[in-house]
């Protein structure tokens, strides 16, 4: 924990590994997409294998995560005793965590495909809330003052909650329609 207090790593270099998280816990869903293109059209078949696949996966994510914290973080820094910078320094390392747990369980896909059906929707918001709530931890442990922690829980908790629900929306959806 100390890496993240004392800001050891450029933070162009936490969102590369970020980025490679992202790929990695959306590779295995980001086959199935490739392959449906590919095998819909013909002309695409030079991306057709899985590295492409892999690298295809964290675009999205990493660029909504990066607005999504250029919005909140500009909303935020008017609020006084809130140490955003840190925050947003910090926030990366826990979802990278959390990737890598989504990942890993993607991996099992591979064995249990039927697994991938609730897995892929039940699984990342377990992980992104175990490691939020580490990240909360830290947060309040390190830069929030005693009293003023409950406040800060409670808040980005709502925040985490709508989020939570709009993904958990978007993929039942996506798994009703595909």
């Amino acid at each position: 924990m100390n890496l993240i207090k004392e800001k050891k790593i450029n933070i162009n270099i936490v969102n590369l590994v970020l980025y490679l998280s992202f790929c990695f816990a959306g590779w295995y869903s980001s086959r199935t997409s490739v392959a449906s293109v590919v095998g819909a059209y013909g002309q695409f078949s030079f991306m057709s294998n899985d590295v492409f696949a892999f690298l295809i996966a964290g675009i999205l994510p990493i660029l909504i995560y990066l607005l999504v914290i250029k919005i909140l973080a500009r909303a935020l820094r008017p609020v006084p005793y809130l140490p955003v910078d840190r925050m947003v320094y910090s926030f990366p390392y826990f979802y990278i965590g959390a990737n890598l747990v989504i990942g890993l369980f993607n991996i099992l896909y591979f064995f249990l495909p039927i697994a991938s059906i609730w897995g892929g929707i039940i699984v990342p918001i377990i992980a992104t809330a175990c490691f939020f709530i580490w990240f909360l931890a830290f947060i309040c442990k390190n830069y929030i003052k005693n009293y003023n922690w409950k406040a800060i829980v409670v808040y980005f908790g709502r925040i985490y909650l709508v989020i939570a629900i709009l993904y958990v929306s978007f993929g039942l959806l996506a798994a009703v329609v595909l």
